[in-house]
Formats: structure tokens, C-alpha cells, sequence
């Protein structure tokens, strides 16, 4: 074999090797998608079509191989979050701020629902997922205290700071995995007492 033929057929293996290494996050991903919050490595292996050995070629364990599953969860989770407060004007209407936040709010959760529950689950064990959760946070904080600016300036910076608290968990991702998953509320339903909670916290009058 000559050189030229060593190195392609080396570089022919280092890109199937990349390939696979891809398959499997794919696989963990998409089992997680679908459901499954603990998949084994045999039914990964089987949905990224290698063998349970070679997984392990791949990854130095199973925490290795989540890793890679969350990183690459959150190249795809990132821009979603980025306009999960809705393309609105900040100056048009109340009502339609508030539609905007919870239409794109509740979309977002519906498409990343299962992957964030199972990252819900882990973030207290592993301190990369728990991080990423926490900038998600405070991105989407930052979101709702600009598109609502209007309306919360009305009260003293203590209120308003409490006023954003309560909007802030109100839209929190873990809280309409409560509504929907535990308490088996329908899509409908989460929006309605989404905009009731966040129009109140906007609307009642500071106390005196």
C-alpha cells in the first residue's frame, strides 16, 4: 500500500469513525425525543445501527456519552431560546406582547419538552447541563424584562423586581413541564393560565 492509499484509508476511517461517534449521539437524542428518559446502550446501539461494543469506542462511559447528547442539544436548543419571548414590537398593545410570550413560549416547550425533562432531571448531578439551564434562565429573564419594560415601570424597583420574579416562574420551562406533564393539563389550557398569570402580575395595582 502506498502512502497516498495509508493516509486516505486512515482518513476514511477517522471520518466513519466520526460518523458513528454522530449516529449515536443521534440515537441517545432522539430516544430521549421519543420518550424514553433512560435508554439502554442496547437500544442505542440498535438506533444508530452499531454494535453495543463499539459504542464504547466512541465514549469513555455513559456520563461521556450524555455529555456529548446535551452539548449537541443545546447547539439545537439555543437559537429556539433566543426568541422564545415571540417577535413582537415592544410597543404594541399589552395583549399582544403577552400572546407573543406565551405562543412562543409554549411552542419552544413543545418541541424540546422531552430532551428538558430529562435535563431537569440531570442538572443536579451535572454541573455542564445545570449551567447551561441557569444562562437559559437568565436569558429568558432578561427577554421578559424587556418586552413588558412598559408596563413594569410603574412600580417601585423592589415591586418590579418581585413583579419579573413572578412572570419569570410563571414561564419557566420547569413550570409547564408541571402543567403539562404532572398535572395533564392540554396546550389550551397552559396558554390560558399562562396569559391570566402574566397579565395579572402586570395589571394589579402595587400595594399600599
Amino acid at each position: 500500500m502506498s502512502v497516498a492509499q495509508s493516509a486516505s484509508h486512515v482518513d476514511g476511517r477517522t471520518a466513519r469513525r466520526a460518523r458513528n461517534r454522530d449516529a449515536v449521539i443521534d440515537a441517545f437524542i432522539e430516544l430521549i425525543m421519543s420518550g424514553q428518559n433512560d435508554p439502554s446502550v442496547d437500544e442505542i446501539a440498535d438506533r444508530a445501527g452499531v454494535s453495543y461494543r463499539s459504542v464504547y469506542r466512541y465514549f469513555e462511559d455513559r456520563s461521556d456519552m450524555l455529555a456529548a447528547a446535551t452539548e449537541r442539544s443545546m447547539q439545537w436548543i439555543r437559537p429556539l431560546l433566543v426568541n422564545a419571548s415571540g417577535p413582537v414590537d415592544n410597543d404594541a398593545p399589552l395583549d399582544h406582547r403577552i400572546d407573543a410570550v406565551v405562543d412562543a413560549r409554549a411552542e419552544v416547550y413543545a418541541q424540546i419538552s422531552d430532551i428538558l425533562h430529562t435535563a431537569l432531571m440531570r442538572a443536579h448531578e451535572d454541573p455542564y447541563i445545570d449551567n447551561e439551564l441557569r444562562k437559559a434562565r437568565d436569558l429568558l429573564r432578561e427577554q421578559i424584562d424587556v418586552r413588558f419594560d412598559q408596563e413594569l415601570s410603574q412600580f417601585s424597583a423592589r415591586e418590579r423586581t418581585l413583579r419579573l420574579t413572578s412572570i419569570d416562574q410563571t414561564l419557566h420551562f420547569q413550570s409547564l413541564d408541571y402543567v403539562m406533564r404532572e398535572r395533564g393539563h392540554s396546550r389550551d389550557e397552559l396558554e390560558r393560565y399562562l396569559r391570566t398569570q402574566v397579565r395579572a402580575a402586570l395589571t394589579i395595582p402595587e400595594p399600599d
